[in-house]
């Protein structure tokens, strides 16, 4: 068997943002760990409001963002933990960012630290003239309300930014066990990782890999081995419902990038069937005899997953009433029912609420401004 070595001229920096994206990003480095050549072009970092979650993922680098004890899925209490730390958050960041890489921030839509952070942190990124995508995960139906509800308002967010970014590679928890997805797309993207081609058939080179991970909107990645890469399986495993990504919305396609194990003449692969299977793409990018031995499909620009969000949504405001039925058992305090039957008035008290003055957020502007 070829060995797996990585494309050392292919720059990418991982940052996890929260426990969920942290773990993504602990199972990219253990299997990108694995792989030979030099890996001075890859860097992993967590970040995090909590301490205790920082502590049980293996990372190269962590940053716990200071003065903060976790967000208990809270997105507002991380975004003004953020904002308090945001200068020297940066300054240490950038110090571990692979210079000219593509930066792919990990996290969870549901979260209270990633989906909150992750959103900020690209667009700051993005303004400091970074390339900057995303690795985010989609709460399962059965997580817990608050969950779906984060997640979209951090859809939201990240739909303004989408046209300015990279790829975004959406997970979905529906597909089945949290460590088990992570596991799968830390071996698909180290597959990307080590494409190597060498053909006089045809090569992805840098400047196409890079297409097809630079590319704004929804991407996925299939990856199969050289036994296993015909026609049919890709096809299958792109399209199977237990798929680790959202399930796709039709068959539209900006960039279908194929890197095969085999020579031309030995190919399974019939790429006029799997554009009538997965979509045609305006531009396509072929290469073939990859030293990995593997088979690795990445189509890029596809259509947001709409559908999947909308019905999260939908779930979430069946729930309304619920919601605002607890939050009235916070706040609602009952009149005094009471009988003062030794005549004494009862005499109200008119408390007055403190200004905060400007938010958290207005805060974190105001210093990205002044830097």
């Amino acid at each position: 068997l070829m060995s797996k070595r990585i494309n050392s001229r292919l720059r990418m920096t991982f940052i996890g943002c929260g426990q969920c994206g942290s773990q993504v990003v602990s199972e990219i480095e253990s299997a990108a760990g694995e792989l030979e050549g030099d890996k001075s072009n890859i860097a992993f970092v967590g970040i995090n409001t909590s301490v205790e979650d920082l502590s049980s993922v293996t990372l190269s680098h962590k940053i716990h963002i200071k003065g903060s004890n976790g967000a208990a899925c809270d997105r507002d209490r991380s975004t003004e933990a953020l904002a308090e730390g945001i200068d020297d958050i940066l300054e240490e960041l950038q110090t571990y960012i692979i210079k000219d890489s593509i930066i792919y921030l990990a996290f969870s839509l549901g979260g209270g630290t990633g989906s909150a952070t992750a959103p900020i942190l690209a667009s700051i990124l993005l303004e400091m003239g970074y390339t900057v995508g995303m690795v985010a995960v989609l709460p399962a139906d059965t997580e817990p309300l608050k969950l779906r509800d984060n997640a979209c308002h951090a859809f939201d967010e990240i739909e303004e930014l989408k046209p300015n970014m990279a790829s975004i590679f959406l997970l979905d928890n529906n597909a089945g066990d949290k460590l088990t997805i992570n596991r799968v797309f830390a071996s698909l993207i180290t597959g990307v990782l080590c494409i190597n081609n060498k053909s006089q058939d045809g090569n992805m080179d840098l400047a196409e890999i890079q297409a097809c991970l630079k590319c704004p909107s929804f991407s996925m990645i299939t990856k199969t081995n050289a036994t296993k890469g015909t026609t049919a399986n890709l096809i299958d495993i792109a399209n199977r419902e237990n798929n680790i990504f959202a399930k796709r919305e039709d068959k539209t396609v900006t960039i279908m990038g194929l890197s095969e194990a085999l020579s031309a003449r030995e190919s399974k692969i019939d790429v006029i069937e799997l554009r009538k299977a997965l979509g045609t793409a305006p531009t396509e990018f072929h290469g073939y005899c990859s030293e990995s031995s593997e088979n690795v499909l990445i189509l890029s620009g596809l259509m947001m997953p709409y559908s999947r969000i909308d019905a999260m949504m939908e779930s979430v405001q069946k729930e309304a009433d619920n919601v605002q039925n607890s939050m009235k058992a916070l706040t609602q305090v009952r009149q005094s029912k009471s009988i003062d039957i030794f005549g004494k008035k009862n005499i109200p008290v008119t408390v007055q609420p403190t200004k905060k003055g400007i938010s958290a957020l207005d805060v974190l502007k105001a210093k990205r401004i002044s830097k």
